[in-house]
């Protein structure tokens, strides 16, 4: 077994930084421990609600939320229970600014959010500062996929917005 730090684990070096020493010193420390990543959808779940939260507590003070509720229905479908969950969700906190939907045969192999002209449009509108978040009734609505769901709350965390779920991720 090597008991060598690893290079610019402990002198400088002129490409790396004490930041960079010390990521690297700890990762030779902690080699041999077993690192546990936390569950997926509590992960994702946790940073939805801190995006809730950022905006609420910017924005929120100031004036009432405007939303978009988001829905996918199968093709041929009523969106209009769906929105009748979301509006009843939003109640008097937030103004639901527009309803918009996506039809998808099967919600778990439906495009990628990023194919959707419902989702595309309620982006742009989030984009242009029209909608401070927009609801939907679980994280189906937008992808069942992690990598995908993470993708789309962090596109909207960067345009200082939020998504929330009427059915959090842990369900």
């Amino acid at each position: 077994m090597n008991r060598t730090p690893p290079l610019g684990a402990t002198a400088t070096g002129s490409t790396t930084d004490w930041m960079d020493r010390d990521n690297a010193t700890q990762r030779w420390l902690l080699r041999d421990r077993t690192h546990v990543q936390p569950e997926p959808r509590l992960r994702l779940e946790r940073l939805r609600k801190h995006l809730l939260r950022v905006t609420a507590e910017g924005l929120g003070r100031t004036r009432t939320l405007r939303v978009i509720s988001y829905t996918l229905i199968s093709p041929g479908g009523d969106p209009e229970p769906d929105y009748v969950r979301l509006r009843t969700y939003a109640g008097g906190v937030w103004k639901i600014r527009r309803e918009i939907h996506d039809e998808a045969a099967d919600p778990h192999r439906a495009p990628a959010p990023q194919h959707r002209n419902g989702w595309l449009t309620a982006r742009l509108l989030v984009r242009q500062g029209a909608a401070d978040g927009v609801i939907a009734i679980s994280r189906d609505a937008i992808s069942p996929d992690d990598a995908l769901y993470e993708h789309e709350l962090l596109w909207i965390g960067d345009h200082f917005s939020f998504v929330d779920l009427i059915i959090p991720e842990y369900r």
